[in-house]
């Protein structure tokens, strides 16, 4: 069945997408906000926000109670800030659709902002912020992100710093929250077992008095910088860890499926080239792979890996001329086919679980104003052909645009410099 829309009267948008055939219901609230709508000064409130939300309620008011509530039912509730969007998700058995409908809206209708559960929750995610700077493969993301956007929402840490955290008030939090969760801005998905007229009836009593303002828009982002650039951090760290990173483009742009066929056969998995070249060839790595990700006005193509130290110089080599291999020569017809079917195979079976249904309809919602029939998408990817692959690779693998950040015991980056050389 396709996704049913309703748009109540104040702008906020419910999807239900009936599967009769499972046995759980899947709900995300969906909040188009995130890091990418914050100053320097509010750095990580987004974040904050969302760690607010699950700190006691009017009937739920300890965060024991919130999460007891639906983990003694056999579920389980979570949330996640991105850039661009803030979601609230829980998944249960369909018996108990209505706890998971109740806890959500009371975590998003009247959340309590205790003002001790606010000086807990700022130590926590400082310390989270501490503990991500422990981890290599982590930081060096951050890091990349910094070099590639500077002093603006995209190349700075979803969590914010140590010191914005620590300097927001409870007024801050509390004014953030109107001014960005608003009706026009918010999408409420289900998919699972149940009845659609029913759901969006009780859904419609729960939020028809939600808050009616202008919707906010992110702040612009801005070329940065000059490539190539490599920022290296001399740590001694048992392993080094990279992240080689290209501007790409945003998700209304034309060429992002042939990215997406492209990205897939360079470090998709086990038969990508990357993993074929660097791991089982080559010996220089056990994890390397690639991803994209795209935002309304600005995208990055990711190359990652962690190596041995005395390695890191020649699998970053490797995989430049990987790189150059995709700009000059393009893909052979059969990896062409091979690709289209992997994506298309993992796409289509993402959808049989309730939340990736959910999911998927709400961010399709956010980014697009519709959900794109899966037919279409298919459409799209078979329609990618070897010369658009090439093109898109030409059109990104360029001297001036990549960005290398590197932690490890490393003194020098001129070797580094020398190695991204295309």
């Amino acid at each position: 069945m396709a996704p049913v829309k309703v748009v109540l009267p104040n702008g906020l948008r419910i999807y239900t997408d009936e599967m009769p055939h499972t046995h759980s219901v899947s709900m995300g609230i969906f909040t188009q906000v995130g890091s990418r709508y914050e100053n320097a000064r509010l750095t990580g409130i987004s974040h904050f926000l969302e760690h607010m939300f699950f700190k006691g309620t009017a009937k739920y008011p300890t965060a024991k109670d919130l999460s007891e509530a639906i983990e003694g039912i056999g579920g389980y509730i979570n949330a996640t800030t991105s850039y661009d969007t803030t979601c609230y998700y829980c998944k249960v058995a369909n018996i108990h659709t209505e706890r998971g409908i109740d806890v959500l809206t009371d975590m998003l209708n009247a959340a309590l902002f205790d003002p001790k559960e606010i000086e807990k929750e700022r130590g926590v995610i400082q310390e989270e912020i501490k503990m991500s700077l422990d981890v290599p493969a982590q930081w060096v993301h951050q890091l990349l992100d910094e070099l590639m956007w500077g002093d603006q929402p995209l190349g700075r840490d979803i969590a914010g710093t140590l010191e914005s955290v620590g300097a927001f008030s409870r007024e801050d939090l509390l004014n953030y929250r109107d001014q960005h969760y608003v009706a026009g801005n918010t999408v409420i998905s289900l998919a699972g077992n149940f009845n659609s007229t029913e759901i969006v009836d009780r859904l419609t009593s729960l939020f028809s008095h939600y808050r009616v303002l202008d919707v906010p828009k992110p702040i612009t982002t801005n070329s940065f910088g000059t490539a190539p650039v490599v920022h290296l951090l001399n740590k001694p760290t048992e392993q080094t860890n990279f992240v080689l990173g290209l501007k790409s483009f945003g998700y209304g742009d034309s060429d992002r499926w042939a990215l997406s066929v492209l990205d897939s056969i360079l470090g998709g998995g086990m038969s990508s080239r990357l993993f074929q070249e660097i791991r089982e060839e080559r010996g220089l790595a056990y994890s390397v792979g690639s991803y994209t990700a795209e935002y309304d006005d600005a995208g990055k193509w990711i190359v990652y890996g962690g190596v041995e130290v005395s390695k890191a110089v020649d699998a970053i080599a490797a995989i430049i001329e990987e790189l150059r291999k995709l700009r000059d020569h393009g893909v052979t017809a059969a990896e062409l086919h091979r690709i289209k079917e992997q994506v298309k195979g993992g796409m289509l079976l993402g959808l049989e679980d309730t939340w990736s249904v959910a999911n998927r309809n709400a961010r399709h919602e956010l980014r697009y104003g519709e959900v794109i029939p899966v037919e279409q998408i298919v459409a799209w990817i078979e329609a990618v052909t070897l010369e658009d692959i090439q093109r898109v690779a030409q059109r990104l693998i360029r001297p001036d645009n990549l960005y290398l950040a590197i932690i490890g015991p490393h003194a020098e980056a001129a070797e580094f410099e020398q190695a991204i050389t295309l």
